[in-house]
């Protein structure tokens, strides 16, 4: 008889300690000291392949700079559109500026000028570096204004560490070769990764059996 999982997740995590630094040192330490009121630039543009991390990193510097007493908000342009209620933040990030329509570019054109000219910060994420993204010209060089940072792909050693950290916060002990196993046989992207891993938790708590190799290959061959 299978026991009942609960759908009961626990809340996304985007604090700095939750992101896995890899080759992104330079990136992580300059939204931290932006959050921390001592950016060495006010305007900061993250680019890279989709779930390596530029939305976690974003929210992260939301999450940190609030926590301190600055007034910052998330938005996430491919959701809503940029409005007047995005000025006047001590901090502001934008993410997916590729999903910005022509207005939506307007309107971040203006916001990086006017943050800029407040000494306040922006931060923003694409796709793309500045000068290929399609947008207009003047808002692709105002991205490439101040300091601007590829977010690269962890190795896959260090996304197995993760997902058992991940198995771990959520109270599931998990063997390191599974880990290891489901970076190298699975989808590569962080995202898929992460969401399987909650997938197996829980059919592994469900069938009340522990989270091993063997259990993953047949949930995964049953196409549970």
């Amino acid at each position: 008889m299978k026991q009942l999982a609960l759908d009961l997740q626990l809340p996304e995590s985007f604090d700095f300690d939750d992101f896995l630094i890899g080759p992104n040192l330079e990136a992580f330490l300059a939204l931290k000291a932006a959050a921390e009121r001592e950016a060495s630039d006010n305007c900061i543009y993250l680019w890279g392949a989709q779930a390596v991390g530029k939305s976690h990193l974003l929210h992260a510097t939301i999450s940190r700079a609030a926590s301190l007493g600055l007034f910052a908000r998330y938005w996430d342009a491919a959701q809503s559109a940029l409005d007047e209620s995005a000025h006047g933040y001590e901090l502001l990030a934008v993410d997916h500026v590729d999903a910005l329509d022509a207005d939506g570019q307007i309107a971040l054109f203006g916001l990086i000028n006017a943050q800029r000219e407040a000494g306040r910060v922006i931060v923003s994420a694409g796709s793309l570096p500045p000068a290929q993204m399609p947008v207009r010209e003047d808002l692709s060089t105002r991205l490439g204004w101040g300091l601007v940072f590829e977010i690269g792909e962890p190795a896959d050693e260090d996304k197995a560490i993760l997902l058992r950290h991940r198995a771990r916060a959520r109270g599931c002990d998990i063997d390191e070769s599974v880990c290891r196993w489901l970076v190298t046989h699975q989808s590569r992207d962080l995202g898929s990764l992460t969401a399987l891993l909650d997938r197996l938790d829980r059919a592994a708590l469900a069938a009340s059996r522990p989270l091993t190799l063997p259990f993953v290959r047949e949930t995964l061959q049953a196409g549970e």
